[in-house]
């Protein structure tokens, strides 16, 4: 049965090169057509590897905890709680956790369940980034 309301502890996690992603709102629990949400703690001075894109739709993030920057196309920002992050559609982004604590933030994802496909870039990264 469909279900309007999730909690993230009730999500489906998912391990990605430095960072979680929990799965709060998708097609499969809401029926949702437009929109699905999902939260991400990413590591201590971890990039989030590969860089990637969402070729059919674009994602809105909000930080929550932890400060870092963010890469999107050419530009790098310096992001901490209460940010709001936009990825366009088709565009190379990636985040960084600069900070010794976990980085959470919340994604948004439309107009629906095709905008969470990835493309990957393995030469997008952040200048003098040293793993």
């Amino acid at each position: 049965m469909k279900e309007w309301v999730h909690h993230e502890r009730d999500g489906e996690v998912s391990e990605k090169p430095g960072r979680s992603v929990n799965w709060v709102q998708t097609i499969e629990n809401t029926g949702s057509v437009y929109s699905s949400v999902c939260t991400c703690i990413y590591a201590p001075g971890a990039p989030a590897k590969p860089a990637h894109s969402h070729p059919d739709g674009e994602e809105t993030g909000y930080v929550i905890k932890g400060n870092g920057k963010v890469k999107i196309g050419d530009k790098i920002y310096a992001i901490e709680p209460g940010s709001v992050l936009f990825f366009p559609q088709g565009v190379p982004h990636m985040v960084w956790n600069g900070d010794t604590e976990p980085m959470h933030i919340v994604c948004f994802y439309a107009p629906n369940e095709n905008a969470v496909g990835y493309e990957f870039f393995d030469d997008f990264d952040f200048p003098g980034f040293k793993a």
